[in-house]
């Protein structure tokens, strides 16, 4: 299926290269990696506008897909949801959504950009957006910031690393990401695991890598649940993903940076071949030798099903989930299972002392771009620096909603209310209910990650300890069409054969008496280049 997914890129990209054919809007006539536009960019001063921004009846085509916590609250951004009715009652803009499921957004909109025609103002792109810009269906966004976007340019110049994030090889920029970093203090990709049921086995918290061994084992056939039955699932997992939170023990960076890494001299490793992968593959296939992995982790699992499991008190530790989901876990199950209490744990300590957490890069590698077809580019941009990048934007969209309602103001603050705070839903639900916090471009703020998840007095305690051992993880790097081209030609191979080799190895139908052959196979791959490739756009990211 990978396979097949990387040949329909493929397909997709001589489409684009075909249609964008005399009609590239975006054409740059300075030489790759040229930043002299985002220099000038720098140095302009946007206008101020007032609201409304528009004075006739005007409505905004957006492209996105459902999110999946409105979804789960219940409702859809075809409704007319509370923080959007405000955003238009001030802006003057109205909203039309074209959603469509999470799970077939990304198919459904190729499609359409490959067909190039009746475009929607604003859209989610489905993958790299240099593609779609140099087949010209997404214009360049710098000139709109630096003229009608005060709001955009102040972040940028506040927070350069967030214009990096969106800067092209060609020095333009093209698209807009929600910048969410805000909540790695608090609320990241780590470990959970049932408190309770370590209290009732008499069990301290797993420090080390063989810790957790052993506590996975007693998970399985203590009987912690005290139901009498043994249908424990020691670590429940979405998907094989989750166990590269355990390869943070021997000091490789899967889980965020996909095995790119660099070393002290900035070489860019690829660590799939790393000796160190063995020892971690090696201690994988002994925890499901020893039946303490999810059963379906490797299979097509849906989160209602994983789901239904951390809450059916079954499971008894996760690697799949952002660390704020296990107190909302905890609200779910109180009725039932009162004295249930999934927290959060530090990773674990490797064999040879190794101890880190990824941390995340500060956009998420979602775009969102204004297409060729856009009547009115200054207006959405407007809109845009409204919503997105605005305090009262920000407020009302990103993060608190609507005052009098989910949030109230104390000496100056927002603060939430009730209504989002003690929602039975749990805080990220009781926001996207309302339509906040979504699949659209926003910043979260400090002020809501505190509200929202530090009234849970253990997680912020486990979260300090646990962000003790961050790193960074690889830099996000827009990456120009020929390399695009270039790294997907080469990884289309190597990626499904590493997948399939990194299963047969943990599931112990392949002998790990032959991860040489495994490497040797990568290496005649073509690695080698690839990895060029990624230390071109490093070593531009640095520069």
């Amino acid at each position: 299926m990978k396979r097949l997914r990387y040949i329909l890129i493929a397909i997709l990209v001589l489409t684009l290269v075909i249609t964008g054919c005399g009609k590239d809007i975006n054409k740059s006539d300075g030489k790759k990696g040229d930043t002299g536009g985002i220099t000038s960019l720098l140095d302009k001063e946007a206008k101020d506008y007032e609201l409304p921004i528009v004075d006739d009846p005007f409505t905004l085509v957006f492209a996105t897909s459902e999110d999946s916590e409105a979804i789960a609250a219940g409702v859809s951004y075809n409704q007319t949801l509370p923080a959007f009715e405000e955003l238009e009652k001030r802006t003057g803009i109205k909203v039309k959504f074209e959603v469509t499921p999470p799970d077939q957004y990304n198919t459904t909109v190729q499609t359409r950009l490959a067909a190039g025609k009746d475009l929607p103002d604003l859209i989610r792109l489905p993958d790299d957006p240099i593609r779609y810009a140099k087949g010209g269906l997404i214009i360049s966004i710098d000139e709109l910031i630096g003229e009608y976007a005060p709001n955009i340019l102040k972040l940028f110049k506040d927070r350069p690393e967030v214009m990096k994030a969106q800067t092209a090889p060609d020095g333009k920029i093209y698209t807009l990401s929600a910048v969410v970093d805000a909540r790695s203090m608090v609320n990241f990709a780590g470990l959970g695991m049932r408190k309770d049921w370590l209290e009732r086995l008499d069990l301290d918290e797993p420090e080390t890598i063989e810790d957790w061994f052993r506590v996975l084992s007693e998970f399985k056939d203590g009987d912690p649940n005290g139901n009498g039955k043994n249908d424990e699932i020691p670590l429940l997992a979405m998907n094989v993903d989750g166990l590269y939170k355990f390869a943070w023990s021997y000091g490789l960076h899967l889980a965020l940076s996909e095995g790119w890494y660099f070393d002290d001299d900035g070489k860019v490793i690829y660590e799939w071949t790393d000796p160190r992968m063995k020892e971690w593959l090696e201690e994988m296939n002994r925890w499901y030798t020893a039946g303490l992995l999810d059963p379906d982790m490797t299979a097509a699992q849906s989160m209602d099903k994983y789901t239904a499991k951390a809450i059916g008190d079954i499971g008894g530790a996760s690697c799949s989930d952002f660390t704020m989901r296990f107190p909302q876990w905890n609200e779910r199950m109180v009725a039932e299972y009162p004295d249930a209490r999934w927290e959060g744990v530090t990773p674990p300590e490797g064999p040879n002392g190794d101890r880190i957490l990824e941390r995340e890069q500060p956009t998420e590698n979602i775009h969102y771009a204004i297409t060729r077809d856009c009547k009115d580019p200054e207006t959405v941009i407007k809109w845009l620096d409204y919503m997105f990048a605005s305090e009262e934007g920000q407020i009302l969209v990103g993060n608190f909603g609507i005052e009098g309602l989910s949030y109230n103001m104390v000496d100056g603050r927002p603060q939430f209310t009730d209504l989002i705070l003690k929602s039975e839903l749990g805080t990220g639900l009781a926001q996207a209910s309302l339509g906040m916090n979504g699949t659209f471009p926003r910043i979260l703020m400090k002020e809501c990650i505190e509200q929202r998840f530090m009234q849970y007095d253990n997680e912020v305690a486990q979260s300090n300890k646990a962000t003790e051992y961050h790193v960074p993880s690889f830099p996000r790097v827009l990456a120009a069409k020929e390399e695009i081209d270039a790294f997907v030609g080469i990884m289309a191979d190597i990626d499904t054969y590493k997948d399939e080799m990194i299963v047969k190895f943990i599931q112990g139908k392949e002998s790990l008496d032959k991860f040489d052959e495994y490497v040797q196979g990568i290496e005649a791959m073509g690695i080698e280049d690839a990895i060029a490739i990624k230390q071109a756009q490093y070593d531009r990211y640095i520069k």
